[in-house]
């Protein structure tokens, strides 16, 4: 059995002492991690996509381009498209027919609120 000298020991605790400070800073910061509410800027594209579709999804709009649909009201329903970046949205008018319309030619009309003052 052969013994250590004090600088292969004083080696050894040295690495040890670093590898326990390094698992203390992860610590810490899964920690925060953990307790952290995301931000705005810290929401994955993702989770962006979603926020964005529940924001948008049941609104009613006015479409505003020339064509046969100007000036009629509709209900987006839903995104359309594949990408984390909606530009179009289909949107259901009061016929009951469904249209696919650029995100540039309607306009979202205001959210009505639960209790109206009379």
């Amino acid at each position: 059995m052969s013994k250590k000298t004090l600088e292969e020991i004083e080696a050894e605790m040295d690495a040890l002492t670093g590898r326990l400070s390094a698992l203390s800073i992860e610590h810490q910061a899964a920690r925060q991690r953990q307790s952290h509410q995301p931000s705005r800027e810290s929401l994955s594209e993702q989770e962006q996509y979603k926020a964005l579709l529940c924001k948008m999804v049941g609104r009613k709009v006015l479409i505003t381009v020339n064509g046969k649909h100007k000036g009629k009201e509709g209900v987006i329903t839903r995104h359309a498209g594949d990408t984390f970046h909606p530009v179009n949205w289909y949107v259901r008018l009061l016929d009951g027919s469904e249209t696919r319309k650029h995100k540039g030619s309607f306009k979202l009309l205001p959210l009505e609120s639960s209790s109206k003052s009379k």
